[in-house]
């Protein structure tokens, strides 16, 4: 199995559950409250080390309470945190998340996310470049991504970028990132452009890959558009679904499964994960997704001995 690493935001996020969010000026009561560690980078880097690969995650944090309670969970996670960047006089990012009806909407405070740039990944990349699979967002300066991107190619890395929240990539990018993984709201986005979703994926062959929620994932293998489907769940919290679908997709590349099924094996992760409340506190562990894996081929093979 190849290593992992993952380049990203480390946030505190704040749960409030509600049976109606606010509107501009009104107070409500909500029904629950309770804390996690969160940010798109410390997710995907979670979601892949409880998939069994081993992870690395490339980070800041600021000097603060919120980072002890952070470095305290990452002891349980087997996760590699010792090229954490600790800022001096910055806090650790926060996440204000409101939950309503299973659906949410999220309000996140960078702080010292701001400081995950190329000075301090400078100071890092030695060890950088002992991973084979490196995982980006775009909670942490753009500008980071821009530079280490064109340096990581040129190295032979297999380079996943999760535009999200949606940014611009320049165009010069596309071709040194081996999987971008907009959803279908952030691929419009991404490529500054207004191309129906078919046409912009037949652009780029396997290569860009879009989600699309409980309709699933689509991509072009070079011959047509594919749908891989989206497992059937009833959903509590759907925090941190695209998360756990990058983590299990690095896992799932870096175990050299092929496209389809490593597309399969996130949308199975991501699938168990809005089953419980919580970002990391949904994620599944590898155990539960070999065995839905297992149950799925079964009703594949169900499913074409019928149709014959």
């Amino acid at each position: 199995m190849r290593k992992i690493a993952v380049v990203g935001s480390i946030n505190m996020d704040y749960f409030v559950e509600a049976e109606k969010l606010p509107e501009i000026g009104e107070t409500l009561l909500g029904n629950q409250f309770f804390l996690s560690v969160g940010g798109k980078g410390a997710n995907q880097a979670v979601a892949a080390s409880r998939l069994g690969a081993e992870v690395a995650l490339f980070g800041s944090v600021g000097k603060d309470e919120i980072s002890e309670i952070f470095i305290e969970n990452m002891k349980n996670e087997t996760l590699d945190i010792k090229n954490l960047n600790l800022v001096e006089g910055s806090h650790t990012g926060v996440a204000f998340i409101e939950i309503c009806n299973s659906e949410n909407r999220i309000l996140v405070v960078p702080g010292a996310n701001d400081f995950t740039d190329v000075s301090y990944i400078n100071r890092v990349l030695e060890g950088l470049l002992t991973y084979d699979v490196v995982l980006f967002q775009m909670e942490t300066p753009i500008e980071l991504m821009e530079y280490l991107i064109p340096i990581l190619h040129e190295k032979g890395k297999i380079i996943i970028v999760n535009p999200a929240p949606a940014h611009k990539i320049k165009a010069h990018l596309f071709d040194k990132i081996t999987y971008l993984t907009p959803n279908e709201h952030e691929y419009e986005i991404v490529f500054d452009c207004k191309l129906p979703m078919e046409k912009l994926l037949i652009n780029y062959p396997n290569q860009l890959i879009i989600t699309c929620g409980t309709d699933g994932v689509v991509y072009y293998d070079g011959q047509e558009i594919v749908r891989v489907p989206a497992i059937k769940v009833e959903p509590v919290d759907t925090t941190g679904a695209g998360d756990s679908f990058s983590g299990a997709f690095a896992v799932a590349v870096s175990e050299e499964k092929n496209l389809y099924d490593s597309i399969r094996f996130g949308t199975i992760v991501a699938g168990l994960s809005v089953t419980k409340k919580g970002a990391q506190t949904g994620m599944p562990y590898r155990s539960e997704v070999d065995l839905l894996w297992k149950e799925e081929l079964k009703h594949e093979g169900e499913d074409h001995a019928i149709e014959n």
